[in-house]
């Protein structure tokens, strides 16, 4: 997603009464990849295609107080 995307859904969810929310983003330097026009086509494609409900789940995991008293 675009940075301008970002805002947009950021203001969205504010206008829903969101106030708190988990914010993660990789940039392309993380991957060593400095074009943009590349880096967004491979971003498209994993928010396409990228499960991510491993990571949905791991976070429920992390957040959940009954859970973490096991770990």
């Amino acid at each position: 997603m675009t940075i301008d995307e970002a805002i947009e859904r950021l203001k969205e969810a504010k206008d829903e009464g969101v106030k708190n929310i988990i914010l993660a983003f990789w940039d392309a330097e993380m991957f060593q990849t400095e074009d943009d026009v590349e880096w967004g086509e491979k971003v498209d494609d994993l928010e396409m295609n990228f499960d991510w409900s491993n990571t949905y789940s791991e976070l429920e995991t992390y957040l959940d107080p009954n859970l973490l008293e096991t770990l």
